[in-house]
């Protein structure tokens, strides 16, 4: 319970941290996009998967960040999401 609370807190959070004082959009940090969709990919496929399919790599594609997880070593798919400027969760996917 207190692992699914932590999640929720950091996927509430963390998007707050893209917004400026000013109101204005700034972009997300590698490093954010990464630990937003870690929380993501625990929230959609279980922390076991999470953990499985590190290191992520990242990839910037405009104002969006592209996080796929490793590819397990058994047969099964990696993780693969897209995470907007904002930090929201634009597409999730598992391939199989």
């Amino acid at each position: 319970m207190n692992t699914h609370k932590l999640l929720l807190a950091g996927v509430l959070i963390l998007p707050s941290i893209a917004f400026g004082t000013t109101g204005g959009t700034q972009m997300l940090t590698e490093s954010q996009a990464m630990q937003l969709a870690e929380n993501y990919v625990v929230q959609h496929y279980g922390a076991q998967t999470a953990q499985a399919q590190k290191p992520y790599r990242a990839e910037k594609d405009g104002e969006r960040w592209i996080i796929s997880g490793k590819p397990p070593k058994a047969l099964g798919g990696s993780f693969r999401a897209v995470i907007g400027a904002n930090g929201e969760l634009e597409e999730i996917t598992h391939g199989k």
